[in-house]
């Protein structure tokens, strides 16, 4: 798998115009795949089946450039884990949080019960509300 890692959409495009050979198979690239980065990808990798982005891009990438890329027989697959700080509380102290809130039990009680602090106790209540 090649790595195109760039910081804006320009550098990754100058990269891939650099970096792609008709040999590569399955490509990483750090950004949003839009129709311009594509039609580069394609352009200079013609063998290409598989493009790999980040799973928070890849949500993010419009139906249009995903269907277009099934039609030419390329994959657009989320890579990776998600970003950002993994969570404190386990899903099961999470489920006898909000069994404990459902059932009546008192903020205060949960958090002193189960060991969380109070404002997190309100933060997973309200994330659950939404």
């Amino acid at each position: 798998m090649k790595k195109i890692i760039a910081k804006n959409k320009r550098d990754l495009i100058r990269k891939l115009r650099a970096n792609l050979s008709n040999s590569d198979e399955k490509i990483y690239i750090n950004m949003r795949p839009s129709v311009d980065i594509m039609v580069e990808v394609l352009e200079h990798a013609p063998n290409v089946k598989y493009i790999l982005c980040p799973k928070s891009l890849y949500l993010l990438t419009s139906i249009r450039v995903k269907k277009a890329l099934e039609r030419v027989g390329v994959l657009l697959v989320p890579f990776g884990e998600g970003a950002g700080r993994p969570n404190k509380y386990d899903e099961e102290v999470v489920n006898k949080l909000k069994k404990m809130y459902e059932l009546g039990v008192p903020v205060k009680e949960i958090s002193k019960s189960l060991k969380i602090p109070l404002r997190t106790v309100y933060h997973i209540i309200s994330n659950e509300e939404n």
